[in-house]
């Protein structure tokens, strides 16, 4: 266990990718003890990448909604596990030993604050590649049945497969750094992302 610590702490400190020069787009990453988020702007260009969560009921099109919120992780420990007191044992084995994966999408509106959250900047061609890096890992647009954790929320089946190995939080790293960003070679951990 200490070496996994250890080789993955050490795996955000390598580092590759550019910081960009020019600032055309921010995006945010909202962590919790364990899980990472992507906070995305609500860009023409998101809106039109995102543009089925209006199937579902979520307000893309809604001039209010000003961010979208994007998380990878394995199905059954992320449907069931909204909080650490929703923490059950059979959940958690299956992540660890490999479980589908599935997106959980949020909208938020202008009124929330980001101000505590990590900021990457990137260039324009850099955020076009993680909106699409991004929208290219969900599998399916129709939102798996169930509820999310609020009412602005869907999960949708995901590509990819959570495990040990790649975990959400690799998953945060494997974005970004397809997009050119500067983020840690390997990203278990939710400290070892910028």
């Amino acid at each position: 266990m200490l070496l996994f610590l250890g080789v993955g702490t050490l795996g955000g400190v390598i580092r590759t990718g550019d910081t960009a020069a020019l600032a055309d787009a921010v995006v945010l990453l909202l962590p919790s003890p364990i899980h990472t988020d992507i906070v995305l702007p609500a860009t023409p260009e998101v809106r039109r990448a995102f543009a089925f969560l209006a199937d579902a009921g979520q307000p893309i099109g809604d001039p209010a909604t000003a961010w979208i919120v994007v998380g990878w992780g394995a199905h059954d420990f992320y449907m069931q596990t909204q909080t650490a007191s929703d923490l059950r044992l059979r959940p958690a084995l299956k992540a660890i030993m490999g479980d589908t994966a599935v997106m959980r999408i949020e909208t938020g509106g202008s009124g929330w604050d980001t101000s505590a959250l990590s900021r990457v900047t990137l260039n324009a061609s850099q955020f076009s590649r993680l909106v699409a890096g991004i929208r290219g890992s969900i599998a399916d647009t129709i939102p798996l049945p169930g509820p999310g954790f609020n009412p602005w929320d869907a999960f949708y089946p995901a590509k990819g497969r959570f495990t040990l190995w790649r975990t959400c939080n690799v998953w945060v790293g494997d974005m970004l750094r397809q997009a050119g960003a500067r983020v840690g070679i390997w990203t278990p951990f939710t400290w070892t992302l910028p």
